[in-house]
């Protein structure tokens, strides 16, 4: 019994913790700072905050012009953010 409860008080442990460490919007905003001037382009930003974790979405667009016609490639990078730190999850 006492493995159980020393388990169950980690789980709960953490996700207090997640829970005070969420990351704001500001945080992401702060967080792509960097890579936001290596662009042309201002990127379409997408955040979603949830109870423990977050996520940010950001899509990059490169315009270019082929024959004539205005068209824009698009790259998708996704972040999650949890216990105040963000992480690159996938990259389209």
């Amino acid at each position: 019994m006492k493995f159980r409860r020393l388990i169950s008080l980690l789980i709960i442990a953490a996700i207090l913790i997640a829970f005070f460490t969420n990351p704001k919007e500001a945080d992401f905003y702060s967080f792509i700072q960097p890579t936001l001037g290596k662009t042309g382009s201002p990127p379409l930003i997408e955040y979603k905050s949830h109870l423990i974790y977050s996520e940010g979405e950001v899509t990059y667009f490169n315009p270019t012009s082929i024959d004539g016609k205005k068209i824009a490639a698009a790259t998708k990078e996704k972040y999650i953010g949890l216990f105040g730190r963000f992480w690159k999850t996938q990259t389209n």
